[in-house]
């Protein structure tokens, strides 16, 4: 189920909703039970492991630091080319 982010008009808090899409109405600020409420856009939770390819090593290789002596440049890893 996803979760909605609101703003109540009258009292400004700001809380989250568990619900269904379509399943707005009726809704009121837990706090001052104002149904003056504004839907707020959130950004998504993404781990930090997305939009990264699965094979990238470089943060691993060379304890970090590519271009020191002995190390992998960039664009490779532990000096051996990424395909």
């Amino acid at each position: 189920m996803p979760i909605f982010e609101y703003k109540c008009g009258e009292c400004e808090k700001v809380f989250e909703v568990l619900q269904l899409a379509g399943q707005e109405k009726g809704i009121k600020c837990p706090d001052c039970g104002g149904s003056n409420l504004k839907k707020l856009i959130s950004a998504p939770f993404l781990p930090s492991s997305v939009g990264r390819p699965a094979n990238d090593d470089l943060g691993r290789c060379c304890n970090g630091n590519p271009g020191e002596k002995g190390c992998a440049a960039a664009g490779s890893c532990c000096g051996q080319e990424l395909q």
